[in-house]
């Protein structure tokens, strides 16, 4: 593969619309960073880690276009470019799943104060205590990186296993982002449902159209690329598999169905209020243990206080 044109493999062409990504993308690393220390929160570490990498990605990608003779060098980069994106989008889904799963514990608190408790609760944590997202994200970049690195490699017998690997870890992105679009729709049940509940702040229409939004970039962005894969399964190149390699190598596709679709959800995220504080999320909530320890307490106090009597 020493001659393969690698900007033609990936379709990058125009060097001006990275750089001002990565300008964009710069200021968010900035702010996120910001917060991060502020707040110490997982999603805000989630965000300000996309955006670096999303700093990173789209240098390389600049890179490249201004060195598209260079076969060796944009092959390194290539591989690198590929492994970092599809980190980055590794870290903004998880950052979207903390963020749903922070509401979900505040919800439970309020539900708690408001003495309610709705069986999604329990399906829904059931979920996260397994870390089964967790689990299929690292999988997906684990299983996205080896196929990355076999497609862009010297050994060309590998680059059929390369684009399996590919669409595997494409595929598994958007069961994650179908989880996460599922998810979204059953907070906001949960969250409308606690309205007018004793101890239950109200909820704004506005974050839970933001959240709608936010899964619906995510939704568009994986269904383009699981949509534009470049290879079946079987590894034979098929007619639909043409057609779909042409479009997500199209910057006039990529740029509006890809990278829009990222930034606006890390730009949407910046919304106050979206994420809850930490310390609301460390607020006790006492339970019926709590209350029955304090019981025998008192009746125990009281028995002291009729015996000294």
């Amino acid at each position: 593969m020493a001659n393969t044109n690698y900007n033609d493999v990936l379709g990058i062409k125009n060097k001006w619309a990275p750089i001002l990504f990565a300008v964009l993308y710069s200021g968010l690393m900035l702010w996120y960073l910001v917060q991060t220390f502020r707040r110490r929160q997982w999603v805000f570490i989630g965000l300000a880690f996309f955006s670096t990498l999303r700093v990173i990605s789209f240098s390389l990608r600049s890179a490249m276009a201004n060195n598209h003779h260079n076969s060796a060098f944009n092959r390194r980069m290539a591989v690198a470019y590929v492994i970092l994106y599809n980190v980055g989008f590794f870290s903004v889904l998880l950052s979207a799943y903390r963020l749903l799963h922070d509401r979900r514990r505040l919800a439970k608190i309020d539900s708690a104060r408001g003495k309610s408790s709705h069986a999604i609760h329990r399906v829904v944590g059931h979920l996260h205590k397994g870390r089964f997202m967790e689990v299929l994200l690292l999988v997906a970049i684990i299983v996205t990186g080896v196929g990355a690195g076999y497609v862009f490699g010297t050994d060309t017998g590998r680059t059929r296993l390369g684009n399996r690997l590919t669409e595997a870890g494409v595929y598994l992105f958007l069961v994650v982002t179908i989880v996460i679009v599922i998810l979204t729709f059953l907070l906001i049940h949960i969250e409308r449902s606690l309205e007018g509940k004793s101890g239950a702040p109200a909820r704004s229409w506005n974050h839970h159209l933001i959240l709608l939004v936010v899964a619906a970039m995510l939704f568009m962005r994986v269904v383009f690329f699981a949509a534009t894969v470049r290879q079946r399964a079987s590894g034979k190149q098929t007619p639909t598999a043409m057609v779909g390699n042409a479009v997500q190598n199209n910057e006039h596709f990529w740029y509006p169905l890809a990278a829009l679709t990222e930034l606006l959800v890390v730009l949407l995220l910046l919304i106050p209020g979206l994420s809850p504080v930490r310390e609301a999320l460390k607020r006790h909530v006492p339970g019926v243990g709590d209350s029955e320890k304090r019981g025998e307490a008192g009746q125990h106090s009281n028995g002291t206080a009729q015996n000294m009597v």
